[in-house]
């Protein structure tokens, strides 16, 4: 399977240097969710967009990559820029939940 699909007009994908290039078009950075944080563990991965109403901590794109593929997550986006999940241009989402999804739509 390839590592980019298209579903309509939301692509996947589970490479972060591709994520990378898609997050930072878009102005986002990589961080943390503070109030996630436990022991041994940074906290959830999120993506942040210099919404000052986030809360977030942000954190480097070696460290970024790191987590990403230790939680086996995908990313989510829209090449058009337009939003996906809600009201955010780029989504992660662990594989395990993007695979339920693919499942449930056949």
């Amino acid at each position: 399977m390839p590592d980019d699909t298209d579903d309509g007009n939301v692509r996947r994908t589970t490479d972060p240097a591709l994520l990378r290039g898609v997050i930072e078009e878009r102005d986002g950075y990589p961080a943390h969710v503070p109030q996630t944080e436990g022991e041994g563990d940074q906290g959830l991965l999120r993506i942040g967009f210099r919404d000052p109403d986030e809360d977030l901590k942000e954190i480097s794109w070696d460290a970024f990559r790191e987590e990403f593929r230790e939680k086996d997550l995908v990313g989510l986006y829209a090449d058009d820029g337009s939003d996906v999940g809600g009201d955010r241009p780029v989504v992660l989402r662990s594989q395990d939940d993007v695979d339920d999804a693919e499942g449930a739509a056949d």
